[in-house]
């Protein structure tokens, strides 16, 4: 299970890619706003909740500690000269039990996008526009939902609403054992059925040995993924675990079967990793080529931190489906662990592999120990037709992360790589200078990254949300902190003062 956990981590950083080793350039990209917040900001978004077309802010705010904990929703509405007021316009209390959010416009009888929060027995979709606090409960049917109780230490966004399916929104919601998909009135559009998959932690009772709880548990949702598999033109969703991956194919009429049209076992966790919890199986279906159907990478990493090897396997897809007993590339390495990951970096239609090498030998332990970084090494890897993925990258990097040993995180926010901070149709990479700066790489039709866009000092620590705030065409993105207390919310604009921004955009072309 730590080794899963650890390779999840890898995953949520398979797009640290090439930051090169001299210092960019500090300037003034961005203008910033800080907005006082007491207590701990554990969620904030930029959305139009009130439906006048302007972006507002929302911030979930936690005071105390249970039993005596609070939650409250603060909303900032912008006002028409595009300033956010100091303080919040109204409080609306976070529902009892609300697990993880997400954040769209669902309803069309309410203006504005709605907070979609998931709880034990249901969907509630609640208005922040004004005071009132309205809201829907949409009941869900058969099992409880996997938001079994609020997060004790904070509050994390998860997907829920999809627009994939139609003018009409679905709401997916995870259930233990069931996926169900809801409209946005509550109706029940289909049921399928997902795997089960849950580990206990339970001490036993010899009188040596006391902890907090008689019951622990952790529970694995299945990953999820969109796309035409059996090549007929409709959306399908595909299931994965570590064990398995379910197809559910969509019929003419719209509509899902509960049970699987395809099962499919993987057969790769090995019977020693399966009972210490080691190892772990990730599942990622992609239109790896751009034909317009689902591929299908799996990566599999055997062993423990000391003799860990990763696998891939590359099925594509041939005739409506994959053959997982003839993979179309297999892709080995022999030393730490490997995160892989499927991003069109260069916006051709083809995937690029990008794979994070994580090495854990006693010299690496002793230098993390000594210089409080931790390196990793970044390899990108193009797809050819016909040929596969390359054997050698065509990109290959090392790169170090300062992490803080007080607070078992990286200094700084995770850095991203699906932002496009210029304007000029190309993904950047936006990383957070050890939590002390915003560094920018740009992309542009030479690659990937390819030039050093700029560099602001600021404080990086925390989590960061990228939004057009001010509706010019450039992204701009939020900042907070939700792992300390009384730490200002700031929202950054962006002054388009970064390389290849489109003249239109530039400060001098503005109105």
């Amino acid at each position: 299970m730590y080794v899963t956990r650890t390779v999840g981590l890898l995953a949520s950083l398979a797009l640290l890619v090439l930051a090169g080793p001299s210092p960019l350039r500090a300037e003034t990209l961005f203008e910033i706003t800080s907005l006082k917040s007491a207590g701990r900001s554990v969620a904030a978004e930029l959305a139009d909740l009130n439906g006048d077309g302007r972006m507002d802010l929302f911030v979930v705010a936690l005071a105390g500690v249970p039993p005596e904990e609070r939650r409250d929703i603060r909303v900032y509405l912008q006002r028409p000269d595009g300033a956010l007021p100091e303080r919040p316009q109204h409080t609306i209390e976070m529902p009892s039990w609300s697990a993880v959010y997400d954040v769209a416009d669902v309803r069309e009888d309410s203006p504005g996008c709605e907070l979609v929060l998931l709880r034990p027995d249901r969907l509630t979709l609640l208005s922040l526009g004004d005071a009132s606090g309205k809201s829907w409960d949409l009941p869900l049917p058969g099992p409880t939902s996997v938001g079994l109780a609020d997060d004790e230490r904070g509050l994390e966004p998860f997907r829920i609403v999809y627009r994939d399916f139609g003018p009409e929104p679905w709401l997916l919601v995870p259930q233990i054992g069931q996926l169900s998909a809801l409209s946005p009135s509550g109706e029940l559009r289909a049921r399928l059925a997902v795997p089960r998959r849950a580990n206990y932690f339970i001490i036993p009772s010899t009188g040596l040995i006391s902890i907090e709880s008689d019951f622990q548990i952790f529970l694995d949702v299945p990953k999820l993924a969109l796309g035409d598999v059996d090549g007929d033109g409709r959306l399908d969703i595909v299931s994965s675990t570590r064990h398995e991956v379910r197809v559910f194919l969509r019929r003419e009429d719209g509509s899902f079967s509960f049970e699987p049209d395809r099962r499919l076992p993987l057969r790769l966790v090995t019977p020693r990793d399966h009972i210490r919890g080691s190892g772990g199986v990730a599942s990622e279906a992609k239109d790896i080529d751009g034909d317009g159907r689902l591929d299908l990478l799996v990566s599999h990493v055997r062993g423990g931190f000391g003799d860990a090897v990763t696998t891939i396997y590359i099925y594509m897809n041939r005739e409506g489906g994959w053959n997982l007993g003839a993979p179309d590339q297999i892709l080995t390495t022999k030393a730490g662990l490997v995160s892989n990951a499927l991003s069109d970096l260069d916006r051709d239609g083809r995937h690029e592999l990008l794979r994070m090498e994580l090495q854990f030998s006693l010299l690496e332990m002793v230098e993390l120990l000594l210089s409080r970084e931790i390196d990793f090494n970044i390899a990108v890897h193009r797809y050819r037709e016909g040929h596969g993925f390359d054997d050698e990258p065509s990109v290959k990097k090392k790169i170090s992360l300062p992490f803080s040993f007080q607070t078992f995180r990286l200094k700084g926010f995770v850095p991203t790589a699906n932002v496009d901070l210029n304007a000029d149709g190309f993904l950047d990479f936006v990383s957070s200078g050890g939590g002390n700066a915003l560094e920018v790489l740009l992309g542009d039709s030479k690659g990937p990254f390819s030039r050093r866009g700029g560099r602001q000092k600021m404080s990086t620590a925390g989590v960061v949300h990228f939004a057009d705030f001010d509706g010019d065409g450039l992204q701009d993105f939020l900042i907070f902190d939700p792992h300390n207390f009384d730490v200002p919310v700031r929202i950054a604009r962006n002054l388009g003062m970064l390389p290849g921004t489109p003249a239109t955009l530039s400060p001098a072309e503005r109105p």
